[in-house]
């Protein structure tokens, strides 16, 4: 990836932080911090910050318009945050497993490698 932003901590420590949530049973923390990365990895990319105001999918679609993300690959990664965040549901194993496949294909059309393990 090259580049880090000053103060930010470096890509690797926060996916760690992702198994430390799913190892403390916070699977819901877990697929909202994987979105934050989407963030994360969206702005130091395309320099475009998400606005408190921005929507989970707002923000999706400013990404997928603006800077030709592949609707077919972020749409459904938001469709399954949003679930997770905001549905009433619990939250089991298979959903965070479907969501991480979803993250992944996320995450390698950002960053052009695949997904480390998690």
């Amino acid at each position: 990836m090259g580049k880090k932003k000053k103060g930010s901590m470096d890509l690797g420590t926060r996916l760690k932080n992702i198994q430390l949530l799913v190892g403390t049973k916070r699977i819901r923390e877990a697929i909202a911090y994987q979105y934050m990365i989407f963030v994360l990895i969206c702005t130091a990319k395309y320099r475009v910050q998400k606005h408190p105001s921005q929507s989970i999918r707002d923000y999706a679609m400013i990404m997928v318009k603006d800077h030709g993300l592949n609707p077919a690959i972020v749409y459904p990664f938001v469709q399954e945050v949003e679930s997770v965040i905001y549905g009433n549901k619990t939250i089991t194993e298979d959903v965070y497993k479907r969501t991480l496949t979803v993250f992944g294909k996320v995450f390698e059309e950002l960053v052009g490698k695949p997904l480390p393990p998690l």
